[in-house]
């Protein structure tokens, strides 16, 4: 359900300048620091968000995989500043290219950083093998184009364990902001494995 998180590079997404290589998936910390981040990039009032966790620290892990997510700290290394260079298409220097590459060399599960929208909040820019760690708690849709009941959310995993329910990750919504139940979703092996593991 959340495989259109994992972006490949293209000219449009920023990260490509970065990291030609990877595809990359890019989170928030709050729906606060998300919304300021999307209000920035010209998006619409229509708005899917994906709420992710953790899977192997969890309380139920649903994922083979216990490798603890391996994160570089980009704070530090104001991480947040090259981006914006980026951004507005000015040079990196010759140091904040060596400092991608080091980056890139130390093969991160993840890269977090401040917020160029949000003062206080933080990104989180998760690289393919890191991505593939995260399992999703939460998925709510907002059509704010639209009149009449126009939100809803599927629930993933409940509880404040992060109680998993596998077989929810095969909803998905229909017209306008309903859920339906892909039933051959329980036929595919990762529905198996998440609930196998987590069974």
């Amino acid at each position: 359900m959340h495989a259109g998180n994992l972006r490949s590079g293209t000219p449009e997404n920023r990260y490509s300048k970065l990291f030609p290589n990877e595809r990359v998936s890019y989170w928030a910390d709050s729906p606060q620091t998300s919304r300021a981040e999307v209000k920035y990039h010209n998006a619409d009032n229509n708005l899917l968000t994906f709420w992710a966790y953790d899977d192997a620290t969890s309380t139920f892990p649903t994922r083979a995989d216990r490798e603890p997510l391996i994160i570089i700290d980009g704070r530090n290394l104001e991480f947040n500043k090259i981006l914006h260079k980026i951004e507005s298409d000015q040079k990196l220097t010759s140091g904040e290219k060596n400092l991608i590459v080091q980056i890139a060399s130390q093969y991160p599960d993840c890269l977090v950083y401040e917020s160029l929208r949000r003062e206080g909040g933080l990104n989180f820019l998760f690289f393919e093998k890191g991505f593939h760690k995260l399992s999703i708690r939460e998925v709510r849709i907002r059509l704010s184009d639209y009149k009449g009941k126009n939100t809803n959310r599927i629930v993933c995993a409940g509880t404040s364990d992060y109680l998993p329910y596998p077989e929810n990750y095969g909803m998905y919504f229909r017209p306008i902001a309903k859920t339906k139940m892909n039933l051959t979703y329980q036929k595919t092996e990762e529905y198996k494995n998440r609930s196998t593991i987590y069974k």
